[in-house]
């Protein structure tokens, strides 16, 4: 077993259940499995042990990582080579090549060599997209690397597993609103396959006194609670608030630093003041850290968007004029370099376009783009007699002008060119380009952070919100059935409107609407609605528009006066957290049960329907002939004893049952009596589960168009006709 290779090592709770995990499935039937782990929770430490496992144990494993940056970091810290899931999958000796609209374009295919018997660890695989990527003159496969890699392990390669090791707190992949690798549904649904995922949370002992990892959590939990309002940080030696950071900037290593910050224009200003620090005049000079911004290739060598060089000798210097249609003179600037690669050394003799150098763009603009090829076809007819199509195309692969490097300076990027590396020291300007309070934002600080292996310097910080910081609630109020309601959302001063924006914020994590408000001397009357209620609420507010009392005037629910208020009392904010994060965790799950039956088969079904984090969906069902007297109702009691030894089983500790008959909740809770058998049975058993799990039931009306009780109904209904069942529990009755 992979915990008595480990028998020596102190692990913690998540490491080791993650272990266990690792165990299982070298020998199920999963085809792939994903480990969730944030920063400093030892997840790099756990899968390098594994692989060792592994090793002893002639099992064939392969590490891959989605930059060459990530691959050198997991080689380094495994022990074990790794190589970029682009060098693994796609074929670099064949392509193909085609020109549309001025457009040149090369195609690799995936690689059609069949690998069998292997295990693929796929480590930073938040960074993994699955969207069309087609705004590139390389063009890999079919433009969505998940997917391609979903194609060479399982479509061409015979009994592989993958490991999808990752943050899920980090950006996703441009383009994308979540890491589909990272996501188990996503994978399910979209590739036919079947896996699992796992989390580790706990931070191991070694770096709980790091203040990098401290600050990391703290975002973490404000991610996972959605609480986007401010976010105050805890300051050491290694996590330090500076305003002019570039005066401890280590100018001897200029490899061990990076500076992080939102976009490409904040970038250029950083590198500028680097490079007149340093004391470089020129465009480029010996000594010059960059990045490559798009893929290119060199002699069939493809190098990657992301990828660091250190400028070792420049040997040439061009600069030159090229005249489009009715444009002025666009300049063109070239500098042929010897580059090292800083993470392998390798070096590589090429062209760089030196106007990529100062764009404040991802990359050049399109008045760039048609210089370079109009200047490239210059070049090749200069030199080469054309008299066909396909000749221009053989010249152009090889043309060291139209194949030149796109650059930027590489001493500060942006988080995402950032996101799979490690730096000794970072340096974070936290001036964002978007909304400040918002998923987004927590993510690309988190992301910034978690790059530093030594020390944080950051500075920008925005967050400091004060509007609600000190307000005294009053719990005196009225019950009205009816309240009169003003539907206006008009403000006259933008005072005023970040009051409501910060009081959206906060009302918003219980799915409450503002639907009107009114405006009085340092009051504000605001009408909010949630499911079928209503409350009015007054604000008081100071001459600094600080809320200073929080008042619920009417309402048409006392329970959600008690929802309301709880999100304004600090004692109750806590609890609520607590029980959000546990909701997030999937310790506190909704779900769904049905029965069915039918008289001529003489056969009840049961169906279960859970809806898990981020409304992600498992469902189950099972069929029996036992207790068959007892018609759809058995199948209704076997679905809900089923969800019990479910949640036993995954650790939830909060359950809500929605069912359609009454006798699931008055049964259990002994509002009837229980005269039958199944019925006695039921109540048994419940009595035993309620010891683990918060049970509580919620009534839905029968075929009243509620999209899960119909799927869990018609999952019942399968289970009968079809005689199947699937269940990831079973129970003995």
């Amino acid at each position: 077993m992979f915990l008595d290779f480990l028998y020596n090592i102190n692990l913690t709770r998540d490491q080791k259940n993650a272990a266990n995990q690792l165990d299982k499935f070298l020998y199920n039937t999963e085809d792939f499995l994903i480990i969730q782990g944030s920063a400093g929770t030892g997840k790099t430490f756990l899968i390098s042990k594994f692989a060792g496992y592994l090793k002893r144990k002639n099992k064939n494993f392969i590490f891959l990582a989605p930059t060459g940056r990530a691959a050198n970091i997991i080689s380094q810290k495994s022990s074990f080579n790794a190589k970029t899931v682009h060098s693994e999958i796609y074929d670099f000796m064949y392509e193909k090549v085609s020109v549309e609209n001025n457009e040149f374009k090369v195609f690799f295919e995936i690689k059609n060599y069949q690998i069998k018997d292997t295990i693929f660890i796929i480590d930073e695989s938040s960074m993994i997209s699955d969207i069309d990527i087609f705004n590139e003159n390389l063009v890999f496969g079919s433009g969505k690397l998940l997917s391609d890699l979903i194609t060479y392990v399982f479509r061409i390669g015979y009994n592989n597993k993958i490991i999808f090791l990752g943050d899920e707190n980090q950006l996703p992949p441009i383009g994308s609103k979540i890491s589909p690798a990272l996501n188990k549904y996503y994978i399910e649904n979209n590739f036919d396959l079947k896996g699992d995922k796992i989390y580790l949370e706990d931070i191991i002992r070694q770096k709980e006194d790091s203040y990098i990892l401290k600050n990391a959590n703290k975002l973490k939990e404000k991610i996972k609670a959605k609480d986007f309002l401010e976010i105050k940080f805890d300051y050491s030696d290694d996590f330090i608030e500076k305003t002019n950071f570039l005066e401890t900037y280590d100018y001897f290593n200029l490899a061990k630093n990076i500076i992080i910050c939102s976009t490409n224009k904040i970038a250029l200003e950083y590198n500028k003041k680097i490079r007149k620090n340093y004391g470089y005049k020129e465009i480029l000079e010996v000594g010059d850290i960059l990045i490559n911004t798009k893929n290119s290739k060199y002699f069939n060598k493809p190098i990657f968007n992301g990828e660091f060089f250190k400028v070792k000798e420049i040997y040439n210097h061009i600069k030159d004029f090229v005249y489009i249609k009715n444009e002025k003179a666009i300049p063109v600037e070239f500098h042929d370099v010897i580059l090292e690669n800083i993470e392998n050394k390798e070096n590589i003799d090429c062209r760089i376009f030196s106007n990529s150098l100062f764009s404040e763009k991802t990359d050049i603009d399109d008045l760039s783009y048609q210089a370079l090829y109009v200047y490239a076809i210059k070049e090749i007819k200069e030199n080469f007699d054309i008299y066909f199509e396909e000749e221009l195309l053989e010249k152009i692969k090889g043309n060291r002008t139209f194949n030149a490097l796109h650059v930027k300076y590489g001493y500060a990027v942006t988080a995402h060119k950032a996101q799979g590396g490690e730096w000794d020291n970072v340096f974070i300007d936290a001036k964002y380009y978007g909304n400040y309070k918002s998923k987004e934002y927590f993510k690309w600080l988190y992301t910034s952070i978690t790059r530093a292996k030594k020390i944080v310097f950051i500075k920008n910080i925005p967050i400091k919100s004060t509007i609600f910081e000190n307000v005294e609630v009053n719990y005196n109020f009225t019950i009205k059935n009816n309240i009169k309601i003003s539907y206006n959302l008009i403000f006259p001063d933008s005072n005023l409107k970040k009051v409501y924006n910060e009081f959206l914020n906060i009302v918003s994590r219980k799915d409450f609407q503002i639907i009107g408000n009114q405006h009085f001397q340092y009051q504000e009357i605001y009408f909010l609605k949630k499911d079928k209620d209503y409350l009015k609420v007054q604000l008081y507010y100071n001459k600094n528009f600080e809320v200073t009392k929080i008042k619920v005037m009417e309402s048409t629910s006392a329970e959600k006066i008690q929802e309301f208020l709880s999100l304004f009392s600090k004692n109750q904010i806590k609890a609520e957290r607590k029980i959000k994060d546990n909701k997030d965790n999937n310790r506190c799950i909704k779900a769904y049960v049905d029965g069915s039956y039918d008289n001529t088969l003489k056969r009840y079904g049961a169906g279960i329907v859970i809806i898990k984090k981020d409304s992600n969906i498992e469902e189950y069902y099972t069929y029996g002939e036992k207790y068959l007297k007892y018609r759809n109702v058995a199948g209704e009691i076997i679905a809900t004893l089923l969800l019990f030894e479910y949640a036993k089983n995954e650790n939830i500790k909060c359950l809500e049952i929605y069912y359609d008959y009454s006798g699931i909740a008055n049964w259990a809770l002994g509002l009837w009596k229980t005269n039958t058998e199944l019925t006695k049975f039921y109540k048994e058993k419940f009595e035993y589960y309620k010891k683990y799990i918060d049970i509580n039931f919620k009534k839905v009306q029968a075929h009243s168009g509620d999209k899960f009780n119909n799927l869990a109904d018609e999952l019942a209904k399968k289970a009968v006709f079809e005689k199947k069942k699937f269940i990831k529990y079973d129970i003995n009755f």
